[in-house]
């Protein structure tokens, strides 16, 4: 045996006890604990021994498996744009006066989104004509009548503004739906102004409803950072075992930070001090939109002096340095309250939350007046600007989510019940286990040993896809059974092509070992040329598609990787060891 059979010995024993590692957590969440309590983190981490992986790695049953809520929302951007109309004319308004431009006053006509501006001194007009145009450039003049300028909205802007609604809103929706506890939610844009969202194991549509249908809070709160209540309370009081909870010390000053909301919050449920209230930061995940990884803790006054009311609007930019920042504006009352809390407030912190979730707490370093902010991002980390500018989308967006909500309301709710999941499920695994055993069957009659190595394989196959599905926490859907089904059949070609391979070089008599190295290495590029075709339709299913198309196309690709590894890796680790390391003069093939 040569030293390269080892370590591909070595490779193949370390993956197969990854993937077992891997499949505890979706084991125990299936099999182990209630079915009320499987999508539950803490009641799987509870039941789970201490040496298995966190349970967020675990594979979630789609709707279609496990029953569940399956909702439409239609968000309203004809009433959100006519909302924003009247605010516009007032701010357009306000500017006047302030520029000292001359006395205008503003007819909205909501049905057509036009703003009507009739100016009490008409030769003041032009220059307000002028000054307006030039800075509100979202409006363009519809006609100009003596002392009356009509104005609409940017066609492309409207176009704008209705796609940032729909997203604003699943943006709330995704956060609400997190705090309830919901971690395979899947919510998606479907058409132009609706959402869809299913809620896998949930069976109360009523309170789904009311859950996803509210306005989203937006407040902001003053950090108390100059106590070190968090450091004390985890040197008093150690987190419990098993809940990963540390402390850290985030933007100066220490914080908790956990991968688990509920165990966060009621770790310092009882110590938080009085007047004080302890609120999370999401901590996004760089690969899965919408999901966090971790949450980080805040102390705040539990006073919130300004609230989301005031804010009229919210942008993200690059400022002359080239650094993200993110330019906010309040209405008249919220101005004189936003400078009264600077003004109190310079050096210390100031929390921007939205639905109890803290979207930034930048330094406030100056008293601020006139109605507008600057919240300056900053490049630190060494991340690109690419992903900081996202970020400051998403802080504006979650900003404008607060402080100009589109209408949501229910077009369609419906529950599937848990029995039909069920069903599916027995008779998907029944149909997965008849393909299985037949494929099993004719390999081992057809190539006789070489058969029964294939089989192997083929059952190590199987482990993979689970393994890989539960590592990047994927959704298994009836499609997705499918997928696990065809997959293992392309696994199996494989083997044919390789078998078929060794037997044409026996033929031309070659000894054993010759034919089954030559037959592993010509076989080899025909096999990967198959699978990376594969693979590229499956990619190009996953980013085109939406809902089942997506988890059948997830479990395709993931069954891809999976046969390339035993197909290529696995069956030849074990051939080599019967015709090198056991010396065999025949090969059943």
């Amino acid at each position: 045996m040569d030293r390269g059979w080892y370590w591909r010995l070595g490779l193949v024993i370390g993956v197969t006890l990854v993937t077992v590692w891997l499949l505890m957590p979706s084991y125990y969440s299936l099999f182990k604990v209630d079915r009320s309590e499987r999508n539950n983190l803490a009641a799987i981490e509870k039941a789970m021994p201490g040496w298995a992986p966190p349970a967020k790695y675990r594979i979630n049953l789609g709707l279609d498996l496990q029953g569940g809520i399956h909702m439409v929302m239609r968000v309203d951007t004809k009433t959100a744009l006519e909302k924003r109309t009247e605010r516009r004319g007032d701010q357009i308004v306000r500017y006047i006066n302030d520029k000292q431009l001359g006395q205008v006053t503003v007819n909205t006509d909501v049905e057509r989104l036009q703003l009507t501006l009739t100016a009490q001194d008409p030769a003041t007009m032009d220059a307000i004509e002028k000054e307006v145009l030039a800075t509100f450039t979202d409006f363009t003049r519809v006609s100009r009548d003596g002392a009356n300028l009509v104005l609409a909205p940017d066609e492309g802007q409207v176009n704008r503004f209705r796609d940032e609604s729909v997203d604003q809103a699943m943006l709330v929706i995704r956060r609400r739906i997190d705090k309830w506890g919901v971690a395979e939610v899947d919510v998606r844009k479907l058409g132009t102004d609706a959402i869809q969202i299913s809620l896998p194991g949930r069976n109360d549509p009523e309170q789904a409803k009311e859950l996803v249908g509210t306005t989203a809070q937006l407040e902001f709160h003053m950090v108390d950072d100059t106590t070190d209540f968090f450091r004390q309370h985890y040197q008093s009081s150690p987190p419990p075992e098993g809940s990963n909870i540390t402390l850290t010390t985030a933007d100066g000053f220490p914080q908790l930070q956990g991968p688990n909301r509920e165990a966060l919050l009621a770790y310092v449920k009882d110590a938080t001090p009085q007047g004080r209230v302890v609120m999370l930061e999401c901590i996004a995940s760089a690969t899965r939109k919408g999901v966090c990884d971790s949450y980080r803790t805040y102390l705040l006054e539990k006073e919130a002096p300004l609230t989301g009311e005031s804010l009229t609007g919210a942008d993200a930019s690059l400022s002359q340095i080239n650094e993200p920042e993110v330019n906010i504006s309040f209405d008249a009352a919220g101005a004189r309250q936003f400078e009264e809390l600077t003004d109190k407030g310079v050096g210390r912190r100031m929390a921007i939350v939205l639905d109890d979730y803290v979207q930034s707490a930048p330094r406030i370093n100056e008293r601020i007046g006139g109605g507008r902010a600057r919240i300056t991002m900053g490049r630190a980390g060494g991340r690109p600007l690419e992903q900081w500018l996202a970020d400051a989308q998403t802080l504006a967006l979650a900003l404008k989510a607060g402080a100009l909500p589109a209408p949501v309301t229910t077009g369609e709710i419906r529950q599937v019940g848990a029995s039909l999941g069920d069903e599916l499920i027995r008779k998907g695994s029944l149909a997965a286990a008849v393909g299985v055993l037949c494929v099993i069957v004719f390999m081992g009659l057809y190539y006789r040993s070489a058969g029964l190595i294939a089989d192997v394989a083929l059952l190590l196959n199987g482990l993979l896809i689970l393994g890989g599905m539960a590592l990047f926490n994927a959704t298994l859907t009836l499609p997705g059974l499918a997928a696990f089904v065809l997959t293992l059949g392309i696994a199996v070609d494989a083997n044919v092509l390789i078998n078929e391979r060794i037997r044409e070089e026996l033929s031309h008599g070659k000894t054993p070992r010759a034919a089954v190295d030559q037959g592993y290495d010509r076989a080899f590029w025909t096999i990967f040329d198959a699978h990376v075709t594969s693979i590229i339709a499956g990619l190009i299913l996953f980013f085109t598609g939406t809902g089942p198309v997506r988890g059948f196309a997830t479990t395709l690709i993931i069954g891809l990787l999976a046969s390339l590894f035993t197909s290529i890796l696995v069956t030849r680790v074990i051939m080599t060891y019967f015709v090198h390391g056991r010396n065999a003069q025949t090969v059943s093939v």
